[in-house]
């Protein structure tokens, strides 16, 4: 009987290992640490409007032979203030580099943001600044890359961001600016049987 069970638990061995995710270096500037979730202890990076990888969310991914997929949670980032003039239509566009300035795609997320709208989780900040207590992150996509076999780096960074109020809308793509926010990464290598789309 003792047998039988060390058997079955070697054969389920190599199954529990293919679905481990594996680790990756977030090296982003330490200034576009937001803060971390208060439930989860999640870290949330600022998002910057920049053209230069080093100054976006840069990601070191780790070396495979498979590839596999990498994903995190894209998030508005608002200061709430009295001023902000709410209801608005919200839509942040971010990009994915890789290798440099080659672009891996651009990423959207819209929408409209209501009086009392409120983030599903509160963020211990790292700053201390009067405007940063309004700043907070705002709804949720997550986005999942197909990472390619062999090293790889990424950088998450900003766009543009629209703000519409009735018939008025305010475009915001000067460089610099934080535009979005970036939490919940996750990288996992593709399991044996698997294929890349």
């Amino acid at each position: 009987m003792i047998l039988i069970l060390i058997s079955l638990l070697l054969a389920w061995t190599p199954f529990a290992q293919e679905l481990k995710d594996i680790g990756f270096d977030i090296r982003a500037k330490q200034n576009l640490l937001m803060g971390k979730g208060a439930n989860t202890g999640r870290s949330y990076y600022d998002v910057v409007i920049t053209k230069d990888p080093a100054s976006g969310v840069f990601i070191k991914m780790p070396y495979t032979k498979k590839g596999g997929k990498f994903s995190f949670d894209l998030h508005h980032r608002i200061a709430m203030t009295e001023e902000f003039g709410l209801p608005a239509e919200v839509t942040t566009v971010v990009e994915i580099l890789s290798g440099g300035t080659t672009s891996i795609g651009v990423y959207t997320i819209a929408d409209k943001i209501n009086s009392g709208d409120k983030f599903d989780e509160p963020i211990n900040k790292t700053s201390s600044a009067e405007i940063d207590k309004y700043v907070t992150p705002l709804s949720r996509k997550t986005i999942t890359l197909d990472i390619r076999p062999g090293p790889q780096s990424i950088s998450i960074v900003g766009q543009m961001l629209s703000i519409s109020r009735g018939s008025t809308t305010t475009r915001i793509d000067t460089p610099g600016t934080r535009i979005a926010t970036a939490s919940n990464f996750k990288f996992q290598e593709v399991s044996p049987g698997e294929s890349l789309r």
